[in-house]
């Protein structure tokens, strides 16, 4: 990837930096939308997919998807001294989440926090060479009581992300959490920008979660509609 690509690589760092895991899509969501609004049609469903159409009524018409969702936690326990134990949101591999930032998604905004376990001058020797697992860690957001996380506006059920945004590496690569896959929703877009620069017609999804199994329902038509920006 080119960080010289100027407004395309802006675009992805807004897409990663925003946090949404499974089932809270809703601010990357936004994002895509409001940029696909500068040269498409887009409106969103009820369950939470985004959509961007050119030329809807071209025959024929081709459709791109790209999920954009990501692997998360979500606050399962607040204890007495206001520490948070979580389960996944998606697939972890737990020996990587031991020490890292977080935000966690709260009812008055995002909330810092730290992910923390047992010290390691506390561990038995043979209790060291085991994984850790994520039961036996927590989130630690500096409050002391619940009384306290409350009056940050964080509960359980509440989400949260790694505090790890888009960084330029070396050799035009970036890096960054939610990279899979939500660079695959912003590919169909880009795809679409350049389908609306010519003559034909095409849509892309940015749909929601790839991690929350399945289900049977039907999809209502929705209101929230908008139209191509002038």
């Amino acid at each position: 990837m080119n960080p010289d690509a100027g407004h395309d690589i802006d675009f992805l760092e807004r897409l990663l930096d925003s946090p949404g895991p499974s089932g809270f899509e809703s601010r990357p969501a936004r994002v895509w939308r409001d940029e696909a609004g500068s040269f498409a049609e887009t409106w969103s469903d009820v369950v939470g997919n985004s959509y961007a159409a050119v030329r809807r009524d071209a025959r024929p018409l081709a459709l791109m998807a790209g999920h954009i969702d990501e692997i998360g936690l979500q606050v399962t326990h607040a204890d007495e001294s206001g520490l948070l134990y979580f389960g996944g949101i998606g697939g972890w591999d737990a020996q990587v989440l031991v020490g890292q930032r977080v935000r966690v998604l709260g009812s008055k905004g995002d909330v810092p926090g730290v992910i923390g376990r047992k010290a390691i001058h506390l561990i038995e020797p043979k209790e060291r060479e085991k994984a850790v697992k994520v039961k036996k860690l927590w989130i630690d957001v500096g409050a002391g009581s619940r009384d306290e996380l409350k009056e940050l506006g964080v509960r359980v059920g509440d989400p949260a992300v790694l505090d790890a945004g888009m960084v330029r590496l070396a050799g035009d690569r970036v890096a960054s959490r939610a990279i899979d896959n939500r660079v695959g929703a912003f590919i169909v877009l880009e795809a679409l920008r350049l389908v609306a620069a010519g003559e034909g017609g095409a849509g892309a999804v940015g749909a929601p979660p790839a991690r929350a199994g399945t289900a049977a329902c039907h999809i209502k038509k929705s209101n929230k509609s908008t139209t191509k920006k002038s």
